[in-house]
């Protein structure tokens, strides 16, 4: 017994050193990944668990504003609850926003109040340019009379244009773009009329010496005490975090950039602030820096990439996904060196196990010829079995880590085809748009252009006749032509497809030349992704009843519940990308 205990010491000894030093490698790459990790990114790595609980909040304190607006009479009283929905969609949602700012305009202009018109201007001017509608942004503020402004308001228009500018700059791409030095020009202007009391005061002077060799270390030092008074629930607070974060990322001072740019994140994701850009700066600061922490800035991005579709920000969306795509190859190159240390371990399992067995074989027939040593052999055996009982519990593990790794491969393959699929769309219908919007804008510069010459000879009745003779009709049935072409490109099979879904004697025969109807085109829209009847209404030019009668009649001709019809819409037509 002792001599073979001997044989096998040495073997047992080697194969643990090497299991031993695999998993002190495993464990030190995984130490290394972030040394010192602020407080601040736990917090938020909790928070987003419960990103939806605060949504919930928002949406619930927003109801209770709908419903005391709808007690309001007075103009004033209705021009101040739809500016509190504004500014409380501003950072949720761009089409609600949007939707209340313009009523505040118009109110404004009911009550004949330059002051509420000039702030709602300079609100949508600002919406339009986080939602990345710069030209739109660009000509509102070019028709605000500056020399009409109070103080407060130039502060505002000035800081408007400020942020215009920076996204106007960021779009152009080039380090020193003439929109960066006119973004300079307009935060001299604000500094030059905000004083320390403004509420912005802090903000406005962070990002005037970013990017400048001013020192920053006064304003690092009121912002950081600003912000320890701060309850922490407001946008604004998250704004002096984020400009804050930049300062010191100006200092090289990463520990503090990491920090105060993952506090901005938490107060952002606290008041359901979808116009987030500190969730995509940390992102990248995780991922370039090369502290490895490759799973928390995957994280991260996904998260953004929800936020800039959901609110939409294209500028940003453009900026994520590229930034996404970087981080998607090392996180996939991290899987496939997982799979392989777990192949490695799995090899010296079964080996282990194998001689283990071999191990009982020689026990066993050691213990037939030893029969006195037999208490001393018993022990022996107990201790071997349990060995090999935790060698069976560690491959079960094993075996369902691999099942997990696979899981995780064929999930993340779906979301690659789902997102190459969004984007090959977007892509199509964008230019679509931008195509047919050039061509809408040529026919109108003609129109303008007869008018004008029309006009300047007085002949007023050719003018009346030029724009009784307008006729949408034609413009219209071309869009419905187009639309059904560039869709059905994509989604070749969609009309049979879709009557698959209707009972057979219920199913859609289009008419000779038709590639599809209103009907066809209304769940075209939903396979889109766009499900709201007042939405697909705007696009097809009808109204929102008759989107209502369409959809009601299609789910009466079919099996389906109104759920299972619409999901099965959602995932009908075989995709054709090129």
């Amino acid at each position: 017994m002792k001599n073979f205990i001997t044989k096998y010491a040495s073997f047992y000894s080697a194969i643990l050193c090497i299991l031993i030093c695999l998993g002190s490698q495993s464990a030190c790459s995984k130490k290394d990944v972030n040394l010192i990790t602020p407080s601040n990114v736990y917090i938020l790595d909790s928070l987003l668990n419960h990103t939806d609980d605060f949504t919930l909040e928002r949406l619930t304190h927003i109801e209770e504003i709908k419903q005391k607006r709808k007690m309001a009479h007075s103009i004033s009283e209705k021009y101040l609850y739809d500016n509190l929905l504004f500014e409380n969609f501003y950072s949720l949602n761009a089409d609600s926003a949007l939707h209340y700012v313009d009523k505040c305009i118009k109110e404004a202009n009911k009550a004949g109040n330059k002051e509420w018109y000039t702030k709602s201007l300079l609100n949508k001017a600002g919406l339009l340019t986080a939602t990345g509608l710069l030209k739109g942004a660009l000509d509102i503020m070019s028709s605000i009379n500056t020399g009409e402004l109070s103080k407060s308001q130039l502060i505002d228009y000035y800081g408007q244009m400020v942020y215009l500018y920076s996204h106007l700059g960021n779009f152009n791409g080039k380090p020193n773009n003439p929109y960066y030095v006119t973004e300079r020009l307009y935060k001299d202007s604000v500094m030059n009329l905000i004083d320390s009391s403004h509420r912005e005061f802090l903000w406005y002077k962070g990002w005037d010496i970013l990017g400048t060799k001013q020192n920053p270390d006064s304003v690092i030092e009121a912002l950081t005490k600003s912000l320890g008074q701060s309850k922490l629930n407001e946008r604004q607070d998250a704004k002096d975090a984020y400009v804050l974060a930049r300062l010191y990322e100006q200092k090289k001072d990463h520990f503090n950039y990491e920090q105060y740019m993952a506090l901005s994140a938490i107060v952002d994701i606290k008041i359901a602030n979808a116009e987030i850009a500190s969730m995509e700066e940390l992102a990248r600061f995780l991922f370039d820096n090369g502290n490895g922490d490759v799973d928390r800035a995957y994280r991260y991005i996904n998260y953004s990439l929800d936020k800039s579709l959901s609110y939409p920000n294209r500028n940003r969306a453009f900026g994520i996904l590229e930034l996404m795509g970087d981080i998607n190859e090392v996180y996939q190159k991290r899987i496939q060196d997982n799979q392989k240390h777990t192949q490695v371990f799995l090899v010296l399992v079964c080996i282990l196990a194998f001689f283990l067995i071999l191990s009982i074989i020689g026990i066993v027939r050691q213990n037939r010829r030893m029969k006195k040593q037999g208490t001393d052999l018993a022990a022996a055996n107990e201790q071997l079995h349990l060995k090999v009982s935790a060698l069976s519990n560690a491959e079960k593990q094993l075996n369902e880590l691999n099942i997990q790794l696979t899981d995780l491969n064929s999930d993340l393959k779906k979301k690659n085809a789902q997102l190459y699929e969004a984007n090959f769309v977007k892509e199509e219908y964008i230019g679509y748009v931008f195509k047919l919007c050039s061509g809408y804008i040529d026919q109108i510069e003609e129109l303008k252009k007869n008018i004008y010459l029309k006009a300047m000879k007085k002949q007023w009745k050719d003018v009346e006749k030029l724009t009784s003779d307008l006729d949408m009709k034609d413009e219209v049935k071309e869009f419905y032509q187009t639309f059904d072409t560039i869709f059905l490109n994509l989604y070749p099979n969609f009309v049979s497809d879709f009557n698959s879904l209707l009972k057979p004697d219920k199913q859609i025969v289009l008419k000779e030349g038709e590639l599809m109807n209103m009907e066809l085109r209304i769940y075209a829209l939903v396979r889109l992704g766009i499900t709201d009847s007042v939405k697909i209404a705007d696009f097809l030019h009808c109204a929102p009843q008759t989107v209502y009668n369409y959809r009601l009649r299609a789910r009466s001709r079919t099996n389906f519940s109104k759920q299972e019809f619409m999901d099965q819409v959602k995932s009908i037509g075989n995709f054709v990308g090129h």
